[in-house]
């Protein structure tokens, strides 16, 4: 059954407007002009399969933002399915929106595929998620089937086009991906523009990419359906974004047709929001980013007059362990629960972590979990190569202090990632440490990999990599070296190319969280200073 806040009017895809009419929208509604109109945007994002609660150390930024420590275990869409319950009985006109990446992040997602994520989001009554770049982790097959059986609310991507027609999925994609959605609020009307990612997708932008789709420039997008809205009766734009800050705050800036922007894709909470001046018109243009991994909800009440927003107000809820479950969704997910209990054991102790084991390196350099990675990557039966190199990114959380379990090593490791050996030139290893430099730069010198046998100065100033040993022996640019990487960067992914030009490429087929799991079963213990497992040790010096 659809929800009775689907949006009233859907718009066509952009290249089949050309000649095509705004629908009427239908009458009776309550006259607003000159009327202050309240309107509460209820917003989740990067919920990344965190279905169920879960344990870790809240970060200063979290206790900033209201996550106390000891109040786990954080988090859980039954607790996020009472914050809203609770909220939308508080307001009168109200939207749930979603700014994507419900998808990938714990084992619920890597055994259903995304089926319980959508599933919860739909009983909660959401009325429309942009689609992100994890929603694909699976395939655009995947992503269109789960749409199908259990998304009873738009999924809105503006930016992209499914234009290979030979591929079912793509068929089925074009059918429930919508460019917009247009919500009748008792009269009030809210235009909503969805802004799907694509600089996480791999290839996405040459001609023929894996996922038949074709992306659209935003300056081609926003005014034009801009347009379309106002024209069917919007009195606002909302811009719901899996862009990234950044990009979201150079749409604000660029396009005066946005009133609001709902944000996602770089895992932030801003509270309170940003507030973006329009070079164009000078007009305020609140932007809201209300975290990820379910340990938070963000509530935007605006008042608007005549299509111009007077007032703001937001509040950030945390998730944690005071907030209670909501039974109806505790039951939709107890049959998953019962599965991953039956098949996987996902409180089985694989050992045991005396300090927390922390993915990020407190220098911007190495790190802890990186280097134990890239170590029994290396090391491991069948793969025995002379360096290891794996992206930071594809470890997505800290461990914990306590028990390490099956849910925790699958919170920690989520991706399916294989181990890909590989021979470089010693030329190619400078080029690929160079590119890992220059894109750590953009990102704080923070390092965006993880190695093993290889040690190097990270000059975020210069972008390039210096003083490379390789084993503690000069890079030399005539040598061979045998490297193990993870499959997703070895075929490009997060812009890899020298790893995807390589033609001596082999996928071992060996699970890197199944090597990960196998070694902290061994050591039972971590991390273990005096032997040198799971510590920093300065392999990567950031310098900036």
């Amino acid at each position: 059954m659809l929800g009775s806040r689907w949006p009233l009017v859907v718009i066509l895809p952009l290249l089949a407007l050309s000649g095509c009419l705004p629908q009427a929208v239908n009458g009776g509604d309550p006259d607003l002009t000159g009327k202050a109109v309240r309107v509460t945007f209820l917003h989740t994002s990067d919920i990344h399969a965190r279905t169920f609660p879960y344990n870790f150390d809240p970060s200063v930024t979290d206790n900033g933002l209201g996550l106390e420590d000891e109040a786990g275990p954080y988090g859980g869409l039954a607790r996020i399915a009472t914050i809203l319950k609770q909220e939308r009985a508080k307001s009168g006109r109200v939207l749930h929106l979603d700014s994507g990446d419900s998808f990938q992040g714990s084992v619920t997602f890597n055994y259903f595929d995304g089926e319980a994520e959508f599933r919860s989001l739909a009983a909660m009554g959401l009325d429309g998620a942009v689609i992100a770049n994890h929603e694909f982790d699976d395939g655009a097959t995947n992503l269109a089937n789960q749409a199908v059986s259990w998304a009873t609310f738009p999924l809105l991507a503006a930016n992209y086009q499914w234009e290979d027609a030979t591929e079912p999925w793509a068929t089925t994609m074009g059918e429930v991906a919508q460019p917009t959605a247009i919500y009748d609020l008792d009269g009030f009307r809210v235009g909503v523009i969805g802004m799907a990612n694509f600089s996480s997708l791999n290839s996405i932008d040459e001609e023929n990419n894996s996922l038949g789709v074709k992306t659209i420039d935003s300056g081609d997008v926003i005014p034009h359906y801009a347009d379309l809205l106002h024209a069917q009766g919007a009195d606002i734009i909302v811009l719901l974004s899996h862009m990234g800050v950044d990009e979201d705050r150079l749409l604000a800036e660029t396009f005066p047709q946005i009133d609001l922007i709902l944000g996602g894709h770089n895992h932030v909470a801003l509270d309170p929001p940003l507030v973006i001046t329009n070079a164009v018109t000078g007009k305020r243009i609140p932007l809201v980013d209300s975290g990820a991994f379910s340990k938070f909800v963000g509530r935007l009440d605006i008042v608007v007059q005549d299509g111009v927003i007077l007032s703001t107000d937001y509040e950030l809820f945390p998730i944690d362990d005071s907030v209670a479950e909501d039974p109806a969704i505790v039951g939709l997910l107890q049959e998953y629960q019962d599965v991953l209990d039956d098949e996987l054991n996902i409180n089985q102790i694989l050992g045991y972590a005396d300090e927390q084991l922390n993915r990020y390196g407190s220098t911007g350099g190495d790190s802890m979990l990186g280097n134990f990675t890239a170590e029994a990557m290396r090391a491991f039966p069948g793969v025995e190569t002379e360096i290891a190199l794996t992206n930071t990114l594809g470890i997505r959380s800290d461990i914990p202090v306590g028990n390490i379990t099956i849910d925790t090593l699958f919170n920690t490791m989520p991706f399916d990632n294989t181990i890909t050996t590989m021979f470089l030139s010693g030329r190619e290893v400078q080029e690929t440490l160079d590119f890992a430099t220059a894109r750590s730069s953009e990102r704080g010198c923070q390092s965006q990999i993880q190695v093993a046998g290889i040690a190097f100065t990270m000059d975020c100033d210069a972008q390039v990599a210096t003083d490379i040993l390789i084993n503690g022996v000069p890079l030399e640019e005539d040598g061979v070296y045998e490297m193990a990487t993870n499959n997703y960067i070895a075929h490009g992914g997060s812009g890899f190319e020298v790893l995807q030009r390589n033609t001596t490429q082999v996928d071992t087929g060996i699970s890197i969280r199944d090597v990960v799991r196998n070694e902290i079963i061994q050591r039972s213990t971590l991390p273990q200073p005096d032997a040198g497992v799971a510590v920093e040790d300065g392999r990567i010096n950031a310098v900036y």
